[in-house]
């Protein structure tokens, strides 16, 4: 996980502006608060980053004992949001590694059957029994036109939970909706997610 440094600039400058206006500071001491709000920016940055290493359920619980305090005071409102900010990005994550360890485990198959249940778009549950192997015999890859491979790149950017399977019993390619599964059932072994 990385810093946007973007962002950091952002917020240094809108903060900088609103004191600069609210406060009435000359011109001439812009630098100077820039500078203060650019380290603010920084290790607020930072510490986020630090935070949203931690696990999910220890910054919920940290965050609701500071929701639970009769008084917080300024330092407690700050540290508040810090926390949430981290829990998005924590959350993030670890969504992130579950696609993954799907999308590996489906991937591992390889020539095998591999039986995937997952929630469609209306709804209802589909169980889908997918051959990974089979998708490369079915789609042209390289040799397809430029405009289909921008259109695939395109997907993949957009929709990167999306992944693409042949359908062993439609013997069709088909997209699984990764954040949608609920059972995977590969070499003998079922891999269940809530």
């Amino acid at each position: 996980m990385t810093i946007n440094r973007a962002n950091i600039m952002t917020t240094a400058w809108t903060n900088t502006r609103e004191l600069m206006d609210m406060l009435g500071y000359a011109p001439r001491q812009l630098r100077s608060v820039f500078r203060t709000e650019l380290i603010k920016a920084w290790r607020a940055a930072k510490e986020v980053h630090a935070l949203a290493q931690r696990s999910v359920a220890s910054l919920k619980a940290e965050i609701i004992a500071l929701e639970n305090k009769t008084f917080q005071g300024h330092e407690g409102r700050e540290r508040l949001t810090t926390l949430k900010a981290a829990l998005v990005k924590a959350e993030a994550r670890d969504a992130q590694r579950e696609l993954d360890e799907k999308r590996n485990l489906i991937q591992a198959a390889k020539g095998r059957i591999v039986g995937v249940v997952f929630t469609k778009k209306d709804g209802t549950a589909r169980t889908m029994r997918v051959q990974p192997a089979a998708l490369k015999d079915h789609i042209k890859g390289d040799t397809a036109s430029e405009a289909a491979q921008k259109a695939t790149q395109t997907r993949r950017a957009r929709h990167p939970h999306l992944m693409p399977v042949w359908d062993v019993d439609k013997a069709a390619v088909r997209s699984v909706n990764l954040a949608t599964i609920s059972r995977i059932a590969t070499n003998g072994t079922i891999h269940t997610y809530a």
